[in-house]
């Protein structure tokens, strides 16, 4: 009797138990740009896009890379710009009346014009009625000068209109800098946008903005768990903050991929399972019958065990196990 109790044991483990290697895979994250970045590179791969201040020149010559962004964000700072010798060059103008005006003395000083669209005092109020049409003004202007094109507009043009934005411009700033000390909610406003504007404009790089404030390495936490759906980081510095910023720079250009952030991010994008929808999980299938076989074999003989055991196939089958 026992020597059948073991057998019938034996088998019904070998039966649900299976091997991690042979359930079903989980699905990939929600993800419509698959293939359009390196899921498994670091935050070092990432271009930086850095706020330039005097103190700042020597050290963005000695440490940039070739794609890297020197900015400066008023165009009475260009000066800076000429001391640059590696990189590209950015300059930010409120307004495309602004850009319009300077760009005949200036395009020929920088790579990139930058266009931060925002609901303030500073922004011609007939741009802020009219965003997309105000980008696409900005957009015509920099084909004529032959200029890359950098929008970074405020959380709510972004949400209201930054996917309609998006076919006109070469980089979208996606502002999370307000939020940067709460992960789950920049996730939350992150992830979804950046899928849908790389819908509206495949080729279009994306970065995030963030300031030199708090911890650094929380700052890079943060970076880390987007970075499979950036192109670079956008730096807000200032005089004050000159050794935070170097900080994060040789953070985000040392760490090594580890996927630490995968499950947060994943978990934040996708539906969060209920309660109703537990049973049927491979835990519960995998782990519970074979408990309860055996102590239905321990207890009501052999006929109890393949009772339970038969239970447990047919629960099995019903959830596709």
């Amino acid at each position: 009797m026992w020597k059948t109790k073991l057998v019938l044991i034996t088998f019904l483990f070998a039966l649900y138990s299976t091997p991690m290697s042979l359930v079903r895979a989980a699905p990939l994250p929600p993800n419509d740009v698959v293939g359009h970045l390196r899921l498994d590179d670091s935050t070092s791969r990432l271009w930086l896009d850095i706020g330039l201040g005097p103190p700042l020149v020597n050290w963005f010559n000695r440490v940039a890379r070739p794609d890297d962004i020197a900015r400066v964000n008023h165009a009475e700072q260009i000066g800076l710009l000429d001391e640059i010798t590696v990189g590209r060059k950015l300059v930010v103008f409120k307004s495309a009346a602004e850009a319009e005006r300077l760009l005949p003395q200036m395009a020929d000083k920088m790579d990139i014009l930058g266009y931060n669209l925002e609901h303030e005092p500073a922004i011609p109020f007939e741009e802020q009625a009219d965003p997309v049409g105000s980008v696409k003004r900005m957009h015509d202007l920099a084909r004529q000068y032959g200029l890359t094109l950098a929008l970074g507009p405020d959380h709510s043009f972004a949400l209201s209109d930054g996917v309609e934005m998006a076919p006109y411009v070469d980089i979208f700033v996606i502002q999370v800098q307000r939020a940067q000390t709460e992960p789950a909610k920049v996730l939350d406003f992150a992830l979804p946008l950046i899928r849908q504007l790389r819908q509206a404009n495949p080729s279009l790089q994306i970065s995030v903005q963030v300031r030199t404030e708090g911890d650094v390495v929380a700052i890079a936490d943060l970076i880390d768990c987007l970075r499979d759906d950036l192109d670079g980081v956008s730096i807000l510095t200032s005089p004050e903050t000159v050794d935070i910023a170097e900080t994060l720079v040789a953070e985000l250009r040392t760490r090594t991929s580890s996927g630490a952030c995968q499950a947060a991010t994943w978990a934040t994008a996708a539906p969060q399972v209920t309660a109703m929808e537990r049973p049927n999980s491979t835990r519960e299938v995998g782990l519970s019958c074979p408990l309860k076989v055996v102590s239905a074999l321990i207890a009501g003989g052999v006929g109890g065990g393949l009772t339970a055991a038969l239970i447990c196939a047919s629960r099995n089958k019903s959830t596709g196990g």
